[in-house]
């Protein structure tokens, strides 16, 4: 158990465990707000109902497990919202690009898209949505 204890300690590894956790979670409200209103509404409706659950959730594991951080909820909440949605609209502008320009297949394409998103988006909470 030292070992996960020094691990817990790098704000990077806590970043990970949380992004996997928040990535399942966020799966799983998605799942669930498709079964309930997905035939009514559409999958564009169910995206944004899903994020608009997830996001919250995601807030506070990242303030208070990564971060840990005190400062002001609102005040960060909305930086965090801002730079997730830079990464989100990010990724529905430059994905079809990438994939036309490059010819690489889309599933590829946004494997690689997952990982320069995560290293932005830790940057960007680290120093913009939680930054002292």
């Amino acid at each position: 158990m030292p070992y996960l204890t020094t691990a817990l300690r790098d704000q990077r590894i806590r970043f990970r465990i949380v992004g996997a956790w928040n990535t399942l979670a966020g799966y799983l409200i998605f799942v669930g707000i498709h079964i309930l209103i997905g035939s009514k509404f559409g999958n564009a409706a169910v995206v944004v109902v899903a994020y608009a659950l997830a996001l919250p959730l995601s807030f506070l594991m990242q303030k208070l497990f990564v971060f840990q951080s005190d400062g002001a909820w609102l005040k960060q909440f909305g930086r965090f919202v801002a730079a997730n949605s830079l990464v989100f609209v990010a990724n529905l502008l430059f994905l079809p690009l990438f994939v036309k320009i490059t010819g690489v297949d889309v599933l590829v394409s946004q494997a690689l898209f997952v990982l320069a998103s995560t290293v932005i988006s830790y940057l960007a909470h680290k120093h913009f949505s939680f930054a002292g």
